[in-house]
Protein backbone atom coordinates (compact mmCIF):
# COMPACT_ATOMS: atom_id res chain seq x y z
CA UNK A 1 0.00 0.00 0.00
CA UNK A 2 3.06 2.71 0.88
CA UNK A 3 4.24 2.01 -2.90
CA UNK A 4 0.50 3.19 -4.33
CA UNK A 5 1.04 6.03 -1.70
CA UNK A 6 4.20 7.36 -2.66
CA UNK A 7 3.29 8.53 -5.82
CA UNK A 8 0.53 10.67 -4.75
CA UNK A 9 2.64 11.84 -2.32
CA UNK A 10 5.12 13.07 -4.81
CA UNK A 11 2.56 14.65 -6.87
CA UNK A 12 1.19 16.76 -3.74
CA UNK A 13 4.61 17.51 -2.93
CA UNK A 14 5.02 19.24 -6.91
CA UNK A 15 1.83 20.55 -6.68
CA UNK A 16 2.70 22.21 -3.29
CA UNK A 17 5.49 23.58 -4.93
CA UNK A 18 4.54 25.57 -7.48
CA UNK A 19 1.41 26.67 -4.99
CA UNK A 20 4.74 28.21 -3.13
CA UNK A 21 6.36 29.51 -6.43
CA UNK A 22 2.99 30.98 -6.95
CA UNK A 23 2.45 33.22 -3.55
CA UNK A 24 6.03 34.09 -3.63
CA UNK A 25 5.38 35.96 -7.34
CA UNK A 26 1.48 36.29 -7.52
CA UNK A 27 -0.37 37.24 -11.13
CA UNK A 28 -0.54 40.79 -10.89
CA UNK A 29 -4.91 41.04 -10.38
CA UNK A 30 -6.07 44.01 -12.76
CA UNK A 31 -8.46 46.81 -11.33
CA UNK A 32 -11.80 47.18 -10.55
CA UNK A 33 -14.05 49.43 -12.83
CA UNK A 34 -15.51 51.50 -11.03
CA UNK A 35 -19.12 51.95 -12.35
CA UNK A 36 -20.73 54.78 -14.51
CA UNK A 37 -22.86 55.63 -11.53
CA UNK A 38 -19.70 55.99 -9.44
CA UNK A 39 -18.67 58.71 -11.85
CA UNK A 40 -20.66 62.80 -10.20
CA UNK A 41 -20.08 64.01 -13.37
CA UNK A 42 -18.70 67.24 -12.45
CA UNK A 43 -15.83 67.45 -14.52
CA UNK A 44 -13.40 66.05 -11.30
CA UNK A 45 -9.68 66.20 -11.97
CA UNK A 46 -8.90 63.29 -11.85
CA UNK A 47 -11.71 61.82 -12.63
CA UNK A 48 -12.38 57.70 -11.32
CA UNK A 49 -12.19 56.95 -14.67
CA UNK A 50 -8.80 58.66 -15.03
CA UNK A 51 -7.61 57.02 -12.11
CA UNK A 52 -9.11 53.48 -13.63
CA UNK A 53 -6.87 54.28 -17.27
CA UNK A 54 -3.86 54.98 -14.84
CA UNK A 55 -4.44 51.86 -12.78
CA UNK A 56 -4.94 50.16 -15.82
CA UNK A 57 -1.96 51.05 -17.57
CA UNK A 58 -0.01 50.41 -14.40
CA UNK A 59 -1.52 46.68 -14.06
CA UNK A 60 -0.59 46.33 -17.73
CA UNK A 61 3.18 46.90 -17.19
CA UNK A 62 3.22 44.77 -14.25
CA UNK A 63 1.43 41.91 -15.46
CA UNK A 64 4.20 42.03 -18.77
CA UNK A 65 7.53 42.17 -16.48
CA UNK A 66 5.11 38.71 -14.58
CA UNK A 67 4.70 37.11 -17.98
CA UNK A 68 8.47 37.89 -18.48
CA UNK A 69 9.61 36.83 -15.25
CA UNK A 70 7.20 33.58 -15.62
CA UNK A 71 8.98 32.56 -19.18
CA UNK A 72 12.28 32.83 -17.32
CA UNK A 73 11.96 30.39 -14.82
CA UNK A 74 10.97 28.14 -17.76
Amino acid sequence: MDEKQQPCAAILTEVQHIDDAAQVDPEPQAPIEPPLEACCTSGCVPCIFDDYAEQMNEHRVAHMAWKARQAAKQ
